[in-house]
């Protein structure tokens, strides 16, 4: 006879770490109310991964409050805890409403914490001849572990479950189950304030237990213990063994309930419909109407010959290395109504229908990074186009501050089905190339994943209003994107060479003096030896010694110019290795066989928006120093001419828009200099009469502005008092009155909604505007008026990106778009299509989106990069 099973849930456990998985990642959830419903969303998506297992009786405890008999015991037990969030206490209502509406039982009992009342219905389970699973987070439920009932713990937030049975606790700890609780008492649990003995961990712990099996047996073999480890714990047993204690789960508490009042019953279908409706949680109500396939239920083909394809589907390119410039390619899965299949790489080289199937525009294609997969399939000689949607892209517009991670965005999107890629690949230098059915079995899982999930995320862009910013900005970039870092940009290695030669010999001189001035040879990248050197041997003031030696970081060192030349030669020789190595040295070790470079653009990953580089990153070459700004002698034209068009204090003219400041927008419609004429307004002085300091301190300010700077901060950039600085800012927003009436509703706005967003309705979400930290407050409010701003200028760039783009394709040009660096676009420019690629460029960029102030592109021309300085 089959024996019946029982599910028993740490209901706090699931709830908390459901609240901070999603907290993490920046978007706390809530409904059209502002109710924040992010922990009972997540807890509600693991009960209908447990449901899947059907029990036959199911049960959720919860803590009933903060005082337990164990607090009698120890009066600080779990003093150490945070205080439980606001927007989590409002959740525990909910979640005990929800279960409601699915007839899941709950309970609670004053003096008791959940746990002893899982312990005891676990024990009277078991007696009853039932099979019980056991869902917490929490490592003292392993004492529970037995032949019949597994305890599952909670693993990455409340996405994996980790099956624990007493051959597990044998294998990781040699330990029986009844011995967690001794572990506990012994090494004690910081989460709860549980003391332990002091100074004995883990391994110690265990060493103690596989000697003498439990606490009190040690209590009884104390004069067997030699040295200082001896002594700690013969003054501390008795704490060990109040610690055990407190750590042991009862398994007798009093309930006034019986096994069969946790019979599964059907779930209230209207009411739990209302539910989810009432706090917007759309997905679920979805998933409730229409049950879903999951991915063990679907069947693969791995072929050696594509089937035929008619009809749109979604394309996963299975790119092995990070670098997808350099990365072979292991195969493709394809996932639609019509077909499920994956083939190897080199029998899709050999297909050569499948082939003229990828390159066919009007088939079009789903995936989730598609310009990874574009360009890395290019580089293996099969070319694909007709990608109409990216995953990767309707994911980071909607929340930006995801983890681009393929399981992590899945599970975010309520769906359950997808494994973390390392565990089919390995990590690190366990890495490796799966067999080709493992390869087809999880890249077929993600085609599935991308599928199911696109008409959600396409209706979540719609709600947001954020789908014109999908479909007309990001989408069309990531085509202009893979052609720039696929054309890439020449290098001239020589140049490179040339420079590094001589680098290295100033380096060399510059050790040679460092020696000199500190009368000894020392390794001068050695922070420990450097401080040494500077506070102990030439005696220098203000050096803080921690525990791994003084601090030599560069604002210590600035701070001490003035008091030895060995100062600043260091902080020479510092900046001149890292040109050196990271530029000179790493360039020449990025550049292909083709002679270029092929960076790597990163679209989804900033949160203001702005597009960053990596390998190499294009966008940090130094150029504050001449010898940075050399390193761009060696980026060349392949045509005939480098062309540089560069936005105008674009930040500031969007803050003039957004705010609508008639002042400044009237003064960059005239092509004024903006700081001579902001000087000339809060200063009170004719134009004619603003001098050098003015304009550099109402430079500093409007750039201030922007980012939110204290007056602390302006004072220390400009070198004047604080309550100079304050005066300045107070002037600044008398002048224009429309910034602080702008900041003031953009901050209103974000603390009643979570988020701000830019002219094109890109969303930054900043829930450290409503912190208890009044640190983080002040930082969600600096982030409040900064990003709508920074946003707005990557916004105008990647729309004149798309502008520029369109007309070179409709002037025929053989020119290219070669760089992107901040606001600056960079182009190889043939000689005889010059003047027409000026006036595109320059068009295409002051064009871009219309505003209140006239957005202004300067350009330069020269025969490398450099020359355009």
């Amino acid at each position: 006879m089959k024996m019946k099973k029982i599910t028993l849930i740490d209901g706090n456990s699931l709830l908390y770490r459901a609240y901070y998985a999603t907290a993490a990642v920046g978007n706390l959830m809530t409904n059209k109310d502002g109710i924040p419903t992010n922990a009972i969303f997540g807890f509600a998506n693991m009960l209908d991964r447990i449901l899947q297992d059907e029990p036959d009786y199911l049960m959720v405890a919860f803590d009933a409050g903060k005082k337990t008999f164990r607090h009698e015991l120890q009066k600080d037990y779990k003093g150490t805890r945070k205080e439980t969030p606001d927007e989590l206490i409002m959740q525990f209502d909910l979640v005990r409403e929800y279960l409601d509406c699915r007839h899941i039982v709950h309970h609670e009992m004053e003096g008791y914490e959940g746990d002893d009342l899982i312990g005891t219905v676990s024990r009277m389970a078991e007696e009853a001849g039932m099979e019980v699973a056991v869902i917490t987070g929490d490592q003292d439920m392993l004492q529970l572990v037995s032949n019949h009932t597994t305890v599952y713990r909670t693993m990455k937030g409340v996405t994996q479950l980790e099956a624990n049975v007493p051959a597990t606790l044998k294998a990781k700890y040699d330990l029986e189950p009844d011995q967690i609780r001794d572990l506990k008492g012994l090494m004690g649990d910081a989460s709860d304030n549980i003391p332990g003995i002091k100074g004995v961990g883990e391994k110690t712990a265990l060493k103690l237990l596989h000697q003498y099996g439990t606490v009190e047996n040690l209590s009884e073999h104390l004069d067997e213990l030699k040295g200082k480890m001896g002594e700690k714990i013969r003054d501390g047993i008795q704490a060990g063994l109040d610690s055990k204690q407190i750590a042991t789960i009862m398994r007798d508490v009093p309930i006034d309930f019986d096994l069969e009042s946790l019979t599964r019953q059907s779930d209230d279908e209207a009411k739990l419909a209302d539910f989810y409706r009432r706090y917007d949680m759309y997905s679920l109500l979805k998933k409730m109407e229409q049950p879903r396939t999951t991915s063990s239920e679907v069947s693969y083909q791995l072929v050696n010959q594509a089937p035929q394809l008619t009809k749109d589907f979604t394309l996963v390119v299975g790119v092995y290395d990070n670098n997808y410039h350099k990365s072979i390619v292991l195969g493709y899965a394809v996932y639609s109504d019509e077909a499920c299949f994956y083939i190897s790489y080199e029998d899709a080289l050999k297909d050569k229908v499948f082939q003229e199937v990828l390159k066919n525009e009007a088939i079009h294609k789903n995936g989730y990074n598609i310009k990874r997969e574009m360009i890395a399939s290019r580089w293996n000689g099969i070319e694909i186009q007709g990608y109409d949607y990216d995953m990767q892209l309707a994911s980071y517009i909607l929340n930006p501050s995801l983890k681009d991670d393929l399981k992590v965005v899945s599970e975010f999107y309520d769906y359950h089905d997808l494994v973390y890629a390392e565990e089919i690949f390995g990590k690190g230098a366990k890495r490796h190339i799966p067999a080709l059915a493992d390869q087809a079995k999880y890249y077929l899982d993600v085609a599935m994943m991308i599928h199911r999930l696109k008409s959600d995320l396409i209706s979540r862009l719609k709600q947001d209003e954020q789908y014109e910013l999908y479909e007309n900005i990001e989408l069309p970039l990531t085509y202009i994107l893979a052609k720039m870092e696929y054309n890439g940009v020449k290098v001239n290695v020589d140049t490179l060479k040339q420079q590094e030669k001589a680098l290295s010999g100033r380096i060399a001189l510059l050790e040679k003096e460092i020696y000199a001035l500190a009368g000894t040879e020392f390794n001068i990248a050695s922070p420990k030896q450097l401080g040494e050197i500077l506070f102990e041997k030439l005696q220098l003031p203000n050096g803080k010694k921690t525990k791994t030696g003084y601090s030599t970081a560069a604002e210590v060192l600035e701070k001490l110019v003035g008091f030895h030349p060995i100062v600043q030669k260091i902080l020479d020789y510092r900046t001149l290795t890292k040109l050196n190595s990271t530029y000179l040295v790493g360039l020449q070790e990025q550049v292909f066989l083709d002679g270029r470079i092929h960076t790597m653009y990163n679209q989804a990953l900033t949160q203001t928006g702005r597009l960053s580089s990596t390998d190499p990153n294009l966008q940090n070459i130094p150029i504050r120093y001449e010898e940075g700004k050399k390193i761009r002698q060696a980026f060349v034209p392949e045509y005939d001419y480098i062309l540089s068009y560069d936005y105008s204090q674009i930040e500031l003219r969007v803050v003039a828009s957004l705010a609508n400041v008639h002042a400044l927008i009237d003064a960059f419609n005239h092509d004024m200099d903006i700081h001579t004429k902001t000087a000339s307004d809060i200063f009170h002085v004719p134009v004619t009469e603003v001098t050098k300091d003015m304009r550099r301190q109402a430079k500093a300010i409007n750039f201030g502005i922007i980012y939110g700077m204290s007056d602390f901060g302006l004072a220390e950039q400009v070198g004047v008092s604080i309550a100079q600085a304050k005066d300045f800012i107070n002037r600044y927003f008398a002048t224009y009155p429309e910034i602080k009436e702008y900041m003031d509703r953009v901050i209103d706005f974000a603390k009643k909604n979570g988020y701000v967003s830019t002219m094109m309705n890109r969303r930054r979400y900043i829930p450290e505007i409503n912190d208890k930290n009044f640190m983080r407050r002040e930082l969600g409010k600096r982030l409040a008026m900064n990003s709508p701003i920074q946003g707005s200028a990557a916004d105008l760039l990647k729309v004149a990106m798309i502008k520029v783009d369109r007309l070179m394709q409709e002037h025929h040009v053989q020119s290219k778009m070669i760089l992107q660096v901040h606001d600056e676009l960079v182009f190889d420019v043939k000689a005889d299509e010059l003047e027409i690629m000026k006036k595109i460029v320059k068009e295409g960029m002051e064009s871009a989106y219309p505003m209140a102030v006239n957005l202004k592109a300067e350009g330069a021309i020269g025969k490398t990069w450099y020359d355009l300085k």
